[in-house]
């Protein structure tokens, strides 16, 4: 009985076609990865929609507005990544609000340092 040998050639286009395929699974995978992403996107924009629509208090339909267009755009940017999944996505941006967040913060940690241990004392400004 012969084994059979392989050629070079049909080795190459063997890993060749593996390759193809292991990067159309990948491709696949990132798709329905973006195309999730975008569904719930959209549903938090309608969700924001709504309540965009019953609160009438002035104050919030600022934030309201902001919020409804971040995740428009968000939907949006993943829906056209779904069908594009090779090309690079730029990072999410930070949601509204959540820059005054970050600096309330700050400002807290700043004002309410934590206490010394006990028995030392606490450093003394000049």
């Amino acid at each position: 009985m012969r084994l059979r040998s392989f050629r070079v050639r049909t080795l190459m286009i063997a890993v060749g076609v593996v390759a193809l395929l292991i990067w159309g699974a990948k491709m696949a995978s990132q798709s329905y990865d973006y195309s999730r992403r975008a569904r719930e996107y959209g549903a938090q924009e309608r969700g924001w929609r709504a309540i965009a629509s019953r609160n009438r208090r002035p104050e919030w339909k600022q934030f309201h507005s902001e919020c409804v267009q971040y995740f428009a755009r968000l939907s949006a940017k993943y829906r056209q990544a779904m069908w594009r999944p090779w090309m690079p996505v730029a990072p999410d941006p930070h949601a509204p609000g959540f820059d005054q967040w970050q600096e309330q913060e700050h400002r807290a940690k700043e004002v309410a340092s934590d206490p010394p241990p006990p028995g030392l004392r606490p450093p003394q400004s000049q």
